[in-house]
């Protein structure tokens, strides 16, 4: 007798059912919706972020809050140092000489080497950096005059000399008494309208040969005979450090090479780029002019570089000063070079995050620029030694209007300042600049309006550091602005995005630049382990590119090779040319189906005419494409808009914060869902159970041997594919209509021999396999 099973909701302990709402039932039952929300949610979230890091304005360190007070004149110094009063109230003599003379009369020798070494004014062998300029090209008898004096001539060029002064003389001119010294003496030659600390260009590459030989299709053109042989390039950079140690591997087994002016002897620069050329064009003739990045300097390099005959220059270097619109000395020279048929390839800068862009702001009246509203300084992410020039729109031969440049440090103490003088008078320009050697601290640069009767533009470029307010538009600058030039842009090389350092145009007149890209980010024997990142290797894959074309069409003029490079370019950014990629990356198509005859000489290319190459002309009369669809905006006046900054942040957290509730919500949902869906999975096929236990079962009843069945009726437990039941609590062996255990008594749960799923109680298809259940 077996007992009988109670209802299960009268059994005891027995937990209540939960209640399961129609999404949770939904969830359970359909594993691809909880994948879905889950994956929608997440989607969202990561949308959520990018919205926000998008459309919010650039963050900018908090600004430290100190009260910002120019320091003394150089008017109000003079009346505290009268002996000096002259020479102090010079308009010839730059400020940064006022400043050491300043500092050797108030610490002596010791202080005065510290300030000069710090500002960037002594030569490689300690002595003190000048150059001349002056209102003639004719200089031989100024020359002599400054031998009488003790100065060392180190480089000359048209209206320039560059000297080097030693700090011994000076202090014995110094302790003569005579106010101003060897400054007095210089300013007071014949011919000499200013006297200047020397402006030197920086390489356009970080610690930034492969790659890029093929992204380019350089290699193609190599496999069918085009290697730049016949060609002449010259490369015109700061420093070609260890280039011997390269001969005959990255570079060819023999060079020309000569140096200019105070050149660094440990740069490596030039050296990276020389590389880079010798990879695409492994044929071509190298030229290397090592010069020190002054003007006189360049000039002689570029002098030398044509007496050698080359066909093509690379100078991947710029200058922070100039008026950016191609009438700068250096962007002069590049077009006379042009006009002569020797292709100028020119790096682009690394300006596009260290460029400050924004109208003269004044709003509380104390006479210093507000970079945005309320914020007097603008901070200077440097990464040690750093360049910084104020550049403003005025007459650059005749400057009236005079802004004055200053370094403070986050506790407002001044460190540096340059206070030149801008009254109208020959040679003076509208720029003020400062070296300085920060120790990677963020310093911050402040502009005072000293003598200014209008409100003017104002640019910032920065060597050396990013800055907290930057604007890539017209960040190119000289001789990279040049009509002459062939000015390239970087892109990654694996992925062709614009390098967020790249400098950007148009320039100051209007024009494209840069014309066309190149790789950037390769790697190469002269840096190692580090990449080659800068505008400084991109440059040098045009330049070698340019001599494989040459080399397969000796017949194009120069302005023709500079078309053939355009146009093949492939288009990146926005469609047609734009003020990032130019007319697009650099990409040469397939190659002329034999090699030419090798070149007879290696001599520039005349062009016919005597006019330079005019500007490649943009597809419609309006205003360039700017190839950042969202440019950060300068800092405008409050009443032309304080809010705006405000408002589009508010905006971005909103629309972020929105996407990121939903996305979270989704997320969650999916995360309860995959759950759910596991619990279910590990739940086992339900028992129902007996209540208490039930006594001991009667005796076994002796059961009658079954006949042996005939041979031609097998037993239904014999036959195949069909196996025998049993009990699930005794094992015993039972027919397949039995509802209770003939052994023990227990109610007999029945699952189906083929899946294994639970069935109802005379069930005659199981639910799960749908197989027939033989009764």
């Amino acid at each position: 007798m077996t007992t009988p099973i109670p209802p299960l909701d009268s059994q005891d302990n027995s937990p209540t059912p939960p209640v399961i709402s129609p999404i949770n039932l939904a969830l359970l039952l359909n594993p691809k919706l909880v994948t879905g929300l889950f994956l929608l949610g997440l989607l969202l979230v990561v949308a959520a972020v990018v919205i926000y890091v998008r459309m919010a304005p650039p963050t900018v360190t908090s600004l430290p809050q100190v009260t910002i007070t120019p320091p003394a004149s150089l008017s109000e110094l003079a009346e505290q140092y009268p002996h000096l009063a002259h020479i102090l109230n010079d308009p010839e003599l730059d400020s940064a000489y006022k400043e050491f003379l300043i500092a050797y009369e108030e610490g002596g020798e010791e202080a005065a080497i510290a300030l000069a070494d710090q500002r960037g004014m002594l030569t490689p062998d300690g002595d003190v950096a000048i150059t001349l300029i002056l209102d003639t090209e004719e200089t031989d008898p100024l020359l002599a005059q400054l031998e009488a004096v003790g100065a060392i001539i180190v480089a000359v060029h048209q209206n320039q000399i560059n000297v080097a002064v030693p700090i011994a003389l000076i202090e014995q001119e110094l302790q003569r008494g005579d106010g101003g010294g060897i400054f007095a003496q210089l300013t007071e030659l014949t011919h000499v309208i200013s006297v200047e600390l020397p402006e030197r260009r920086k390489q356009d590459g970080n610690l930034i040969p492969g790659e890029g030989v093929e992204v380019i299709g350089a290699d193609v053109w190599h496999q069918a005979g085009f290697d730049g042989s016949g060609l002449r390039i010259g490369i015109l950079a700061l420093g070609f450090a260890n280039y011997e140690s390269l001969l005959g591997e990255e570079l060819p087994d023999q060079v020309t090479i000569q140096t200019f002016g105070w050149y660094e002897e440990e740069e490596v620069h030039g050296t990276a780029c020389a590389e880079i050329i010798h990879e695409v064009a492994p044929g071509a003739e190298l030229i290397l002019a090592w010069y020190d990045g002054s003007d006189a300097a360049m000039g002689e390099a570029v002098d030398w570089l044509l007496s050698q005959g080359v066909n093509i220059i690379s100078h991947s270097a710029s200058g922070l000063i100039g008026p950016r619109d191609g009438t700068e000395w250096d962007a002069q020279l590049v077009d006379t070079l042009a006009s002569q048929g020797v292709l100028w390839v020119n790096s682009s800068g690394n300006e596009a995050l260290s460029h400050y862009r924004g109208l003269f702001t004044d709003e509380d009246g104390d006479s210093l620029h507000e970079f945005a509203p309320g914020d007097e300084l603008l901070p200077l992410y440097n990464y040690g030694h750093i360049q910084v020039a104020l550049i403003w729109e005025d007459d650059w031969e005749r400057a009236a209007l005079d802004y004055e440049l200053f370094l403070y440090d986050a506790d407002g103490n001044e460190l540096a300042s340059s206070q030149d003088t801008q009254s109208g008078e020959l040679g003076q320009e509208p720029v003020e600049w400062i070296e300085y050697d920060a120790n990677g601290e963020t310093v911050y640069a402040v502009v005072s309006a000293y003598d200014a009767e209008r409100t003017v533009t104002l640019d910032i470029f920065v060597n050396g550091a990013d800055v907290g307010y930057p604007l890539p538009a017209y960040s190119v600058c000289p001789p990279a602005d040049a009509v002459g030039s062939l000015t390239v842009g970087a892109v990654n090389w694996d992925d062709d995005t614009l390098a967020d350092y790249s400098s950007q145009g148009p320039t100051a007149d209007g024009r494209l630049k840069p014309e066309i890209s190149a790789p950037t980010g390769v790697s190469g024997a002269t840096y190692g382990r580090h990449e080659f990142h800068g505008t400084s290797s991109s440059c040098p894959h045009v330049a070698a590119a340019a001599a494989l074309v040459w080399q397969a069409y000796p017949q194009f003029s120069r302005q023709e090779l500079v078309e053939f490079l355009t146009t093949q370019a492939i288009d990146l950014g926005p469609s047609g040319p734009d003020t990032g990629y130019g007319y697009g990356r650099l990409r040469l198509p397939s190659p002329p189906a034999s090699a030419p005859s090798p070149r007879p000489t290696a001599t520039p290319f005349p062009e016919t005419g005597g006019p330079i190459m005019t500007p490649i002309p943009l597809p419609t009369p309006t205003s360039v494409v700017y190839v950042t669809p969202e440019p950060v905006t300068p800092p405008v006046p409050p009443a032309a808009g304080a809010g705006v900054g405000l408002i589009a942040l508010t905006g971005a957290t909103i629309m972020a914060g929105g996407l990121c509730c939903i996305g979270s919500g989704l997320l969650l949902l999916g995360v309860i869902g995959m759950v759910m869906l596991r619990r279910r999975k590990r739940q086992t096929p339900p028992i129902r159970r007996t209540g208490p236990p039930s006594p001991p079962p009667p005796p076994p009843v002796p059961q009658r041997r079954p006949s042996p069945s005939p041979p031609s009726a097998p037993a239904v437990a014999d036959q195949p594919g069909e196996p025998a039941l049993r009990c699930t609590i005794c094992g015993a062996s039972l027919r397949p209509e039995s509802r209770f255990c003939p052994t023990c008594g227990q109610p007999v749960v029945t699952t189906c021999p083929y899946c294994g799923a639970t069935l109802r109680a005379g069930a005659r298809f199981c639910p799960r396999c749908g197989r027939a259940i033989e009764s």
